[in-house]
């Protein structure tokens, strides 16, 4: 009789382990499947950066070249703001050139 409660309690014992090893199997199936999830996400998050750090040196360039045109604009503005003032005195020098020679008479 002794011997039917033991092999009852390993009965107990075996059956219990196969219930904990059936509920680990689905959990490592859930976590295999989770990892294959996230591999793909970062995956993707790889590639979306990649798309990011190309997008920002096309902005870059773009920026420079930009900024390039915007200098060149400037350079030119100031040339033809001098010859605007240098034609202005000229200008201001012969009117009063022209206003002595009047009054002189």
């Amino acid at each position: 009789m002794t011997s039917y409660l033991v092999e009852g309690a390993l009965l107990v014992a075996l059956v219990a382990t196969i219930a904990g090893l059936i509920i680990m199997r689905r959990e490592l199936k859930q976590l295999k499947a989770d990892q294959a999830g996230y591999a793909h996400a970062l995956d993707e998050t790889g590639a979306a950066l990649i798309t990011v750090g190309s997008a920002i040196r096309d902005i870059n360039m773009q920026g420079l070249t930009t900024l390039q045109r915007l200098v060149a604009q400037i350079d030119a503005a100031r040339s033809v703001l001098d010859e605007l003032e240098r034609a202005n005195a000229e200008a201001g020098a012969a009117k009063k050139t022209e206003l002595r020679a009047i009054a002189r008479g």
